[in-house]
C-alpha cells in the first residue's frame, strides 16, 4: 500500500461514525482495492449501469432517483452490484477504450475513492479508457452474486 492509500483509509476510519454501516465496511475493506482479490474493483469491468427514477404511484412527485452499477469482477467469478440510493446528482463520462475495444468500451476499472460531502456520500469510480463515474447519494449496498 501506498501512503495515500494509507491515508484514505485512516480518513475513513476517522469519519467512521459519519458513514451508514454498509457503505464504512464496503469503503474501508482493503479487498475491495487489491490487485488481485475477487471482492476487488480493481480490473472489475462494467457490465450495466441502470437509473431509475422511483415514483410513488399515489403521490408521483414524492420521487427519488437511484442508480444501479453492476461489474463483472476481475476473476470473472461474479457480479459486484452497487446500489446507489437517493442519489443526489451524478456524471457518467464514456469514452471508448483505447487500448482494447473489443475487450470492453470503458476498460477496467482503476481506481475508486468514497468520500462525505456536503449532501450526503460521493463514489467516484476511474477506468483504464478515461472514462469516469462520479455519484452524490444518500444511501448504498452492495451485492456479490458469484457464479458457483
Amino acid at each position: 500500500m501506498n501512503s495515500s492509500f494509507d491515508e484514505y483509509i485512516s480518513n475513513l476510519n476517522s469519519n467512521r461514525n459519519n458513514f451508514p454501516s454498509e457503505l464504512f465496511e464496503f469503503a474501508a475493506n482493503t479487498e475491495r482495492y487489491e490487485l488481485n482479490h475477487p471482492k476487488s474493483l480493481h480490473d472489475a469491468w462494467v457490465t450495466s449501469i441502470t437509473i431509475a427514477e422511483n415514483r410513488n404511484k399515489v403521490r408521483p412527485f414524492e420521487h427519488s432517483l437511484s442508480i444501479s452499477l453492476n461489474l463483472l469482477g476481475q476473476q470473472h467469478d461474479r457480479d459486484i452490484v452497487l446500489n446507489y440510493l437517493k442519489v443526489k446528482s451524478y456524471e457518467l463520462i464514456g469514452t471508448e477504450n483505447p487500448f482494447n475495444y473489443g475487450d470492453t468500451f470503458h476498460g477496467d476499472v482503476l481506481t475508486h475513492e468514497v468520500s462525505i460531502t456536503g449532501n450526503g456520500f460521493q463514489h467516484i469510480i476511474e477506468l483504464r479508457s478515461g472514462s469516469t463515474f462520479k455519484v452524490t447519494f444518500a444511501d448504498f449496498n452492495c451485492v456479490e452474486k458469484i457464479y458457483t
